[in-house]
């Protein structure tokens, strides 16, 4: 979002509201990101402060990539923060890091609780059955597309219709052009599907069947399966055979900067078009593969309160107001471009605000039964190791998805087996 529209925002949020407590308290809060990121979550706590005027929020910034390490070393130390910004909730749950929040959570009215996103909340917000995280949004793995390139092509927008096997590789052949007759493709239909530790590939092992890659409790790497080895050779077949997409060196930015024609990204990425003004773009329904249709999501700036908060029931109140729909629609309106995790303003504000995308194709795929949360409950070293060992390897041609598979698996079970016996990381 541009500075006139932060400023605007702002002023919409501004209005006076009852007057201070009798005794103000200060939250520290943990948070991890760049600048950019630093002065959106200020602009947020602002709207918290003008909401809750006896409490004022103290940022602690993290430029690091680990917040929980950071958290660890805190909460060891007795000077835990009042609240911390994470990446993956379960992990630090299980480590005794962050307090369960179910019994807070069940005061909110019905109305609150059962407008978030149900894969959410029992997804990765939780562990061992109890809610320890709320978030500012969802993250959802979106199909976008540019809609000059498409038209330039004479491929009609993709359609609910399309399958992978079928458009998504005789449309996505069209779209890639080698202007120049060099043999180079300038322009490929698709970005290589990669994202997160490979998390865009995902969606291909539930659309066949396959599941989630581990199981709820953390236990098991379900993986080797029949699914997950045809989805990798047919991500593989999309670069190496169709030669739709690159096999190594792409990235969203092909998108943003018009050398690729369609890309599987997070939802996150609205907030990014913005640096591009001259993309034309939309969205659409993920194709089917293997006639199932899947996604992932997961939690976008869950936000926690650690063991040992000076201020819990103040920090639970930080919470509430993210739990809200003017914490909600804040949130969307200081530029994250992150669907909401609340439905109703996913259905309202969020629709309203980008009027021109096709905002009901990712509702829609945020409800398929076969979509799943990312496995955040693993920890990343041993998601780490899938994708380099499977996915890269898999990609380079180094191996096929069986031989693959069989060499990894038994080591992911002994990674998962010894992070069980630990209880967990490090406290």
């Amino acid at each position: 979002m541009g500075a006139g529209l932060l400023a605007l925002a702002l002023l919409f949020h501004a209005a006076p509201w009852p007057a201070a407590l009798a005794q103000s308290v200060t939250l520290d809060v943990l948070v991890h990101g760049n600048a950019s990121y630093l002065e959106r979550t200020r602009a947020f706590f602002d709207g918290f402060e003008r909401h809750h005027p006896g409490i004022k929020i103290n940022i602690i910034p993290d430029s690091g990539d680990r917040p929980e390490e950071r958290l660890a070393v805190m909460v060891s130390a007795g000077v835990s923060p009042d609240l911390v910004r994470l990446w993956g909730v379960p992990e630090v749950a299980k480590a005794g890091l962050i307090q369960d929040l179910t019994q807070r959570f069940e005061t909110l009215p019905s109305s609150v609780r059962e407008d978030f996103w149900p894969l959410l909340i029992n997804g990765t917000l939780s562990w061992d059955g109890k809610l320890y995280a709320l978030p500012l949004g969802t993250a959802v793995s979106t199909f976008f597309y540019n809609k000059n390139l498409f038209n330039e092509a004479g491929v009609p927008a993709p359609s609910p219709e399309w399958s992978w096997e079928v458009e998504g590789t005789r449309e996505l052949q069209r779209l890639t052009r080698d202007r120049d007759g060099d043999g180079s493709p300038e322009v490929y239909g698709l970005v290589r599907i990669d994202g997160g530790l490979g998390r865009e590939i995902f969606p291909f092992f539930y659309a066949a069947g396959g599941g989630p890659l581990f199981s709820a409790d953390g236990t098991r790497f379900l993986g080797n399966s029949d699914a997950v080895r045809d989805a990798l050779q047919f991500v593989y077949d999309l670069a190496r055979v169709h030669q739709v997409m690159p096999a190594s060196g792409s990235s969203w930015t092909n998108f943003g900067q018009q050398s690729a024609a369609a890309m599987l990204w997070g939802s996150f990425m609205f907030g990014y078009m913005q640096d591009f003004p001259d993309l034309e773009w939309d969205i659409a329904h993920t194709p089917t593969f293997r006639g199932g249709r899947a996604t992932n999501i997961w939690p976008e700036t869950p936000y926690a309160i650690p063991v040992g908060a000076k201020h819990p029931d103040e920090a639970w109140k930080v919470l509430e107001f993210i739990a809200s729909v003017e914490g909600q629609t804040l949130a969307m309106e200081l530029g994250w471009g992150i669907p909401p995790a609340r439905r109703s303003v996913a259905l309202s504000a969020f629709m309203d605000a980008f009027a021109d995308v096709n905002i009901p194709a990712m509702i829609d795929m945020i409800n398929e039964p076969l979509t799943q949360v990312v496995p955040e409950h693993i920890p990343a070293d041993i998601r780490t190791f899938f994708y380099q060992n499977v996915i890269q390897a898999v990609y380079a041609g180094t191996a096929g998805p069986a031989q693959a598979l069989e060499a990894a698996a038994p080591v992911i079970q002994s990674m998962l087996d010894e992070w069980n016996a630990q209880g967990g990381p490090a406290r």
